[in-house]
C-alpha cells in the first residue's frame, strides 16, 4: 500500500466504526423481548449474522475512507492512481476464499439453530389454531374447550396445529420469533415453548385479504395452576 502505516489506520478505522455499530445495536434493539425457548435460537442466528456483516462492513468502509483519501490525485486535472490487479492476485483471491468460508459457516450456523427449533416433535399440549378472514380459533383437544384467545402454559411444549378454512393465513407472535403459514387443506404443526409469562399479541403474516390489519389475537402466558382454571372457563 501508498503508507506503510496503512493496515494500522485501516485496522484503526475498522475498530472505531464496529464500535460506533455496536452502540447503535445496542442502544437501539432490533429485536423484541424473547418470550420462548425458540427465540433463543433464531436470536443466536441473527447476532451471529449482525456480527459477521458489521464486522465486513466496518473493514470495507475503513478500506475505503482510506483509498479516497491516500489515493486521491494531487490536483483536479490529474487523475488518482489506477489499480487494475494486485500482484498475484492475492487479493481477490483472498477476498472470494474468504467469502466462500463464511458463507459455509454462516449457512451451518443457520442450519444448526434451525434444526434445534424444528428436530424435536414431542410436545405436552395440542392446540389446533384454526384461521378465516379475518379471525383465530383456539380449540384445546385434551380439554375440549375453545375460545378466540390463546391461553399457553410457561415452560411447557406447545404443539399448535394450523389450518385455514379460506386463504393462506400466518400465524407470528414477534416475541416467540416464529412465524409459520397456515394453508388450506393442510394441517401443519408447529412447537413453541413460552418462557415469560403476560400477554402478547399474535398477528398474521400473510397479506390475506381486505381486513388482513385486523386479523389479531391476544396470546396469554400462565403458571400451571391459572392456565388450569382458564381451561375449564373457556368454553
Amino acid at each position: 500500500m501508498k503508507n506503510r502505516y496503512a493496515v494500522v489506520i485501516i485496522a484503526a478505522l475498522s475498530a472505531l466504526i464496529s464500535w460506533g455499530l455496536y452502540a447503535i445495536f445496542t442502544s437501539f434493539p432490533t429485536m423484541p423481548q424473547a418470550a420462548s425457548a425458540q427465540a433463543a435460537h433464531v436470536d443466536a442466528a441473527w447476532t451471529g449474522l449482525l456480527v459477521v456483516e458489521g464486522v465486513i462492513y466496518a473493514v470495507v468502509m475503513a478500506f475505503l475512507i482510506y483509498c479516497v483519501v491516500a489515493f486521491r490525485a494531487a490536483k483536479r486535472t490529474e487523475q488518482g492512481e489506477k489499480f487494475d490487479r494486485s500482484r498475484g492476485r492475492f487479493v481477490e483471491v483472498g477476498w472470494i476464499a474468504g467469502s466462500v468460508v463464511l458463507t459455509l459457516a454462516l449457512a451451518a450456523l443457520g442450519a444448526h439453530e434451525l434444526r434445534a427449533i424444528v428436530g424435536d416433535a414431542q410436545a405436552d399440549i395440542d392446540i389446533e389454531v384454526r384461521s378465516s378472514q379475518f379471525s383465530w380459533e383456539f380449540y384445546y383437544p385434551k380439554y375440549k374447550t375453545f375460545g378466540a384467545k390463546l391461553y399457553m402454559e410457561k415452560g411447557k411444549r406447545h404443539r399448535l396445529i394450523l389450518t385455514s378454512s379460506d386463504v393462506i393465513h400466518a400465524f407470528w407472535v414477534p416475541e416467540f420469533r416464529i412465524k409459520q403459514d397456515a394453508v388450506p387443506g393442510k394441517a401443519i404443526p408447529l412447537i413453541i415453548t413460552p418462557t415469560k409469562l403476560g400477554e402478547y399479541l399474535l398477528l398474521c403474516n400473510q397479506l390475506c385479504g381486505r381486513d388482513h390489519y385486523d386479523m389479531q389475537a391476544i396470546v396469554e402466558v400462565l403458571e400451571h395452576a391459572e392456565f388450569e382454571e382458564n381451561m375449564k372457563a373457556e368454553f
